[in-house]
């Protein structure tokens, strides 16, 4: 168990770091960059959530789906965060992998605010599973 608890706090840290780079890849001005980072920001943060539900996944798709099956459809946390999660992959999905794809500023501010949202939801879901 103290295993595990260790494992959900490192991601739940590497979430707060990758979100912290996108920030200064935001101010920056590099957009696609900073969509990648908030979408691994959410991702680990999501992880975090599977895992003090007890679930691991380690692919982007079944982080997504163990997401919306043991979370969002149990309703465990509002809905719009498996929108998020799966907004933040789409997005990271066609900034890494596409060409010509231009993002605009204030998609991705609003992307970097949600993710924000996302981590403290996530934050506060652990907190309270754990204690």
């Amino acid at each position: 168990m103290e295993e595990a608890k260790l494992r959900i706090k490192e991601e739940l840290e590497k979430a707060r770091k990758r979100l912290e780079a996108a920030e200064l890849l935001f101010e920056k001005g590099m957009l696609e960059d900073a969509i990648n980072r908030i979408y691994y920001a959410i991702f680990y943060a999501a992880r975090a959530i599977l895992n003090v539900l007890g679930f691991d996944a380690k692919t982007h798709s079944g982080v997504i789906s163990e997401f919306g099956l043991r979370v969002i459809k149990p309703k465990k946390l509002d809905r719009k965060y498996g929108q998020i999660l799966r907004k933040a992959f789409e997005m990271r999905e066609s900034g890494d992998y596409e060409l010509g794809i231009i993002f605009e500023e204030e998609e991705v501010k609003k992307l970097l605010k949600e993710a924000k949202d996302f981590l403290q939801a996530a934050n506060k879901f652990v907190k309270e599973k754990m204690d």
